[in-house]
């Protein structure tokens, strides 16, 4: 019995696969890059960096921005090492992806905490209730690396999950965008959608059909947004918040 040769669609599909993912990562530092570029990275250069609450950035803010910042800028090295077929030099760094992670997780759990402490938020909104939305974030982020490690040798699921979890750091650079903070911040997660749903289409496209991870991935996020707001209104977690934090 003859033995069957390899799907002439998955060896045509690797090059444009390849496009795709690294593009995702270069449009998402460029989307960090134009909302923080504003208040914080152009601050740096005249010394008058500030939050967008105006506030001074402490060094806690500083080493937060430098962790997510190294982690898009390692998203796109990662996908370029696939893409020249480096695959070992991809699963070695792979390993201190995870230790970036591990940092990001806690300081920005941190800096979400010391936000509230000095109640550095939006105007209008409480301190110890708006900090559902950076523990949100993380949360999500958290999430759906954890899922990319745990299937890092099932390539397809791995790199959408990696995917969703970048689009997860997307909402807090997005709401800094001009003008989208006037239209609600919630918004921000409406424009943060794009992302996903660019790999679905192109799934769509390319395979004819999307792979499951979008599906229950889309699901986590909007399910995770709804929780976000439903505990911007709650006295409970306030109260919870506070007094774990406060």
């Amino acid at each position: 019995m003859a033995t069957a040769a390899p799907s002439r669609s998955l060896v045509s599909l690797a090059a444009p696969d390849r496009k795709f993912y690294t593009g995702m990562g270069i449009l998402m530092l460029f989307t960090a890059l134009v909302g923080f570029s504003r208040t914080y990275f152009l601050g740096l250069f005249s010394g008058h960096a500030a939050t967008i609450t105006g506030r001074v950035p402490n060094v806690t803010v500083h080493l937060h921005a430098l962790l997510f910042m190294s982690w898009l800028v390692l998203f796109i090295v990662q996908t370029s090492l696939v893409a020249t077929h480096r695959v070992k030099v991809h699963r070695k760094l792979g390993y201190f992806g995870v230790a970036l992670a591990a940092a990001m997780i806690v300081v920005g759990g941190r800096t979400a905490i010391e936000a509230a402490r000095l109640g550095a938020v939006p105007p209008g909104a409480k301190p110890w209730n708006f900090i559902a939305i950076p523990f949100g974030d993380i949360m999500t982020f958290a999430i759906f690396f954890l899922g990319a490690v745990l299937w890092r040798n099932n390539k397809d699921m791995h790199k959408r999950l990696m995917i969703l979890a970048s689009t997860c750091l997307m909402a807090a650079a997005l709401v800094r965008w001009p003008g989208v903070l006037a239209l609600g911040a919630l918004f921000s997660y409406g424009l943060m959608l794009v992302f996903p749903i660019a790999g679905a289409v192109y799934d769509r496209r390319s395979r004819g059909r999307v792979h499951p991870v979008y599906w229950w991935g889309l699901a986590l996020i909007v399910l995770g947004v709804a929780a976000r707001v439903a505990l911007l209104g709650s006295p409970a977690w306030a109260h919870a918040t506070q007094s774990l934090f406060g």
